[in-house]
């Protein structure tokens, strides 16, 4: 269990916001904020991991668009050919 911010805490000359973990290391600190209703006991949810958020292009890609024999493609833009692709690396053996 961990002891978590319901509003803005000052304590030790740093500000919790709320919904931060607040440190347990002063009894009656802590006893004080439950009291007032500044903090509360929350179970951990260790049991799933929060999911990463992924990023995605708030614009179109950089470049012009241009004509070319191939069809249009995007110039001043390297292009995504195999021969410039990472090679793959098999996994390290010990």
């Amino acid at each position: 269990m961990t002891l978590v911010a319901m509003r803005p805490v000052l304590y030790l000359a740093h500000q919790y916001s709320a919904g931060d973990k607040l440190p347990v290391n002063n009894p009656e600190m802590t006893a004080a904020w439950i009291e007032a209703g500044s903090a509360a006991w929350k179970e951990d949810a260790t049991d799933a991991p929060a999911p990463k958020a992924k990023a995605k292009p708030a614009a179109a890609e950089p470049g012009m668009e241009g004509r070319t024999d191939g069809g249009t493609e995007l110039q001043g833009k390297v292009p995504k050919t195999p021969g410039r692709q990472k090679p793959k690396t098999a996994g390290k053996k010990a």
